[in-house]
């Protein structure tokens, strides 16, 4: 599916879906990432995530959301648009295991234009992640983006 390329905020309705594509870290990417900015033993160590809550190597919630951020930042959707951000709210319903595929999609939530600033508003928009083999939710946050109008 090719996502269009925005060039209004105006363009986003609360309710639209789409689909960026899917994901895969191996575990080699989830330990890299790891051993940089969550170096905690179920993230690195086989052995020593046996131990943890997880039972085997799960990818940092913050790879997962980064991984998912960079989907859409990637795609062609708010490239023209694109101001800032200032705001997540994120969970983490389930963990993502290496090799485990998962359906990224974001829905937009609620779109503002600016009443300050004709030319920009903002939009929350929801990103979704959702493993390809059992339909489990692994990242639900809503972020809001700073977009032009």
């Amino acid at each position: 599916m090719t996502l269009p390329r925005l060039t209004s905020l105006d363009e986003l309705h609360p309710g639209d879906r789409y689909e960026l594509g899917r994901l895969t870290l191996s575990l080699d990417e989830i330990r890299d990432f790891a051993s940089r900015y969550d170096p905690q033993p179920f993230h690195l160590d086989e052995d020593a995530a046996q131990d943890s809550i997880f039972g085997t190597v799960v990818a940092a919630g913050l790879h997962t959301l980064s991984a998912c951020f960079g989907m859409l930042m990637a795609s062609p959707l708010l490239k023209d648009i694109s101001l800032a951000g200032s705001a997540m709210d994120v969970r983490w319903p389930a963990a993502l295991r290496p090799g485990e595929e998962v359906a990224v999609a974001v829905e937009v939530v609620e779109v503002r234009p600016s009443r300050a600033r004709r030319d920009r508003g903002s939009a929350r928009l929801r990103y979704v992640a959702t493993r390809v083999a059992d339909g489990v939710i692994v990242l639900d946050a809503t972020g809001l983006h700073h977009l032009r109008r």
